[in-house]
């Protein structure tokens, strides 16, 4: 490893420089014996090419795709990653971004650098209205820290999980798993400025006035024109409690129709579903949350009038509500070795006008090995109105005033590689993609397990291809950054 701060123990190597030839890192030893090689800029953080620190980050959440990188980036700061970026992209070595690793198909992945974004982790400033946050920090720890300020604040939308860094969220779209949805759009309509690093090796600040074209390729972007190094983030008011209302069915229609009718509801905050395969039948839930500061409180009468459940009420302190999924997945992690469980998620975005006969079709088609004993099946309503930022790409207009992202979250039975599990989800998940794109006009949200060629990605953006491709041209000339997800063919 090298670093300003020195060695790191008995076992750490220095790092000097990149053998053009044989395509690997050079060490302090080797380059004593007289190799040509490139001269590696000198870093604040470190650089670690020991096997157990490229082993580390060889796999996502999903643990289908495994690529070891050469080296392994812990930036001390942006200019770090600038002066690295510049290095691989001069000597043509892919780099990738890692923050959490909460894909599941190598989207993050690199054979080349890997840039640990967890290393960057402050939270720089907060006030009544928006946070500087480095792209490494949690939601989890900004939602604690606005929680803290007088009066509380929170950010507006939240996802499911928010153990996940903010840099990953705005690269892919953020969807409102706990907060949000209804009233917010995604997290990328609550950004206003950020600072990245392009395919260049250059520091950038972008937004909505500063840099649009950039701003617009970024949030959403898979990490295709840059790494995101900071955010600066909008936050709002923080209400006291959760109130959750939580109804059952077998039916689908029953389903659909009340789901609609609370997704309407003005005194309902935020709404997500879930299904299972049929065992015998299917089983939907929906969960409907309503945010109050006491001594008010929600009026039930109001919320459920008209629908056909019974409704279990849960009511919960504000960050306890947040924090639900977090609880389930640290108990998984805790019992059932989760980080090592095989996830090969289907993840896909349908208009209102075509869920319920989607869903219709696909739900008994579903059977218990389809979703897994640790899986689940998961619908995130989102008002289209709200959705104001170009990507994530979304079903096209047809005068429905929602989309829906449908999850069907499979996970194995057991930790460990599965090849022939993996082979059989993937086929299934681009058998389903295939059908749902077809004849339900639906749109990959790209976080899952679903193979894509060049060519379904053009297809996949469409009109706004031309844009895209013209972005990625100008600010990673190069075409080094994050090569995982197959979007554009390294020339």
């Amino acid at each position: 490893m090298i670093s300003r701060r020195g060695f790191l123990g008995a076992s750490a190597v220095a790092v000097v420089g990149f053998d053009l030839f044989g395509h690997r890192w050079v060490t302090a030893a080797e380059a004593a014996a007289g190799p040509s090689f490139a001269k590696a800029p000198p870093l604040s953080g470190e650089l670690a090419v020991d096997a157990a620190a490229r082993e580390a980050v060889g796999t996502d959440l999903g643990n289908i795709v495994h690529r070891r990188p050469a080296a392994v980036l812990r930036p001390g700061s942006a200019a770090d990653i600038a002066a690295m970026i510049r290095f691989c992209s001069a000597h043509g070595i892919p780099v990738s971004a890692r923050g959490q690793a909460h894909t599941t198909y190598g989207q993050g992945l690199s054979t080349g650098l890997v840039i640990e974004m967890r290393h960057l982790n402050r939270i720089h400033r907060i006030n009544d209205r928006f946070a500087e946050v480095d792209a490494g920090i949690l939601w989890k720890d900004l939602a604690g820290a606005a929680y803290e300020q007088s009066p509380p604040l929170t950010p507006p939308v939240l996802t499911g999980y928010t153990g996940l860094s903010v840099g990953g969220t705005l690269s892919v779209g953020g969807v409102g798993g706990i907060v949000g949805g209804l009233r917010t759009g995604l997290q990328v309509d609550h950004v206003q400025e950020l600072e990245v690093v392009t395919g260049a090796g250059v520091i950038e600040r972008c937004s909505r006035q500063r840099k649009p074209d950039l701003f617009d390729a970024v949030l959403g972007g898979l990490g295709q024109c840059a790494v995101i190094t900071k955010a600066v983030i909008q936050l709002v008011p923080a209400p006291q409690r959760a109130r959750n209302f939580v109804l059952q069915y077998s039916d689908n229609a029953a389903f659909f129709r009340d789901l609609r009718l609370l997704i309407d509801r003005t005194q309902v905050d935020h709404v997500y579903a879930e299904f299972t395969a049929p065992d015998p039948e299917p089983v939907y839930k929906i969960h409907a949350t309503a945010f109050y500061d006491a001594p008010a409180t929600p009026d039930a009468a109001a919320i459920l009038a008209g629908v056909s459940a019974v409704a279990v009420v849960e009511d919960t302190p504000y960050l306890d509500y947040v924090l639900t999924i977090d609880r389930l997945i640290d108990f998984l992690r805790e019992t059932e070795d989760w980080d090592r469980l095989v996830k090969p998620w289907y993840d896909v975005w349908l208009s209102d006008s075509t869920i319920e006969q989607y869903l219709a079709e696909l739900v008994p088609s579903l059977t218990p090995r389809d979703i897994g004993p640790y899986g689940a099946g998961l619908i995130y309503p989102q008002r289209r109105e709200l959705t104001t930022r170009p990507a994530p790409r979304r079903p096209a207009p047809d005068g429905s005033s929602f989309v829906y992202v449908v999850d069907v979250n499979t996970v194995s039975s057991a930790p460990g590689p599965d090849p022939a599990f993996s082979a059989e989800m993937l086929e299934r998940n681009k058998r389903l993609y295939a059908r749902a794109r077809r004849s339900y006009g639906a749109v990959l949200y790209p976080i899952g397990s679903v193979p894509f060629t060049e060519q379904d990605w053009r297809d996949h953006y469409g009109s706004a291809w031309p844009a895209f491709r013209a972005a990625k041209r100008r600010y990673d000339p190069a075409g080094v950054l994050t090569s995982g997800p197959g979007i554009f063919r390294r020339s």
